[in-house]
């Protein structure tokens, strides 16, 4: 079974579920979740370090791969992180295919 790669839009999409499920209603208000996209800063996003850690836990689910804590708070904008993400997909592919 080959993993299919997914898009930076497929990643980003999962990253506005995600706020909607752990943020709370509040601050989810001031978020206009149409206008998240690969070039957002993340650090414009109303995500205090549990919040982010939960939105990250839910894109490793979704794809399976491990995003390390300090990694999490280090990724600068949406596109950092959907690049990661296809990085570790790709990886954990190529390694299952040997």
């Amino acid at each position: 079974m080959t993993a299919v790669q997914p898009t930076e839009e497929q990643i980003t999409a999962t990253l506005k579920t995600a706020l909607t499920e752990v943020l709370e209603p509040a601050d989810l208000a001031h978020v206009d979740l149409d206008a998240v996209g690969p070039h957002t800063p993340l650090l414009s996003l109303p995500l205090d370090s549990i919040t982010l850690v939960s939105a990250m836990s839910r894109i490793e689910t979704e794809y399976r791969v491990f995003i390390p804590e300090q990694k999490a708070f280090a990724f600068k904008t949406v596109a950092e992180l959907a690049e990661f993400v296809q990085e570790r997909v790709q990886a954990k592919a190529a390694r299952t295919a040997q």
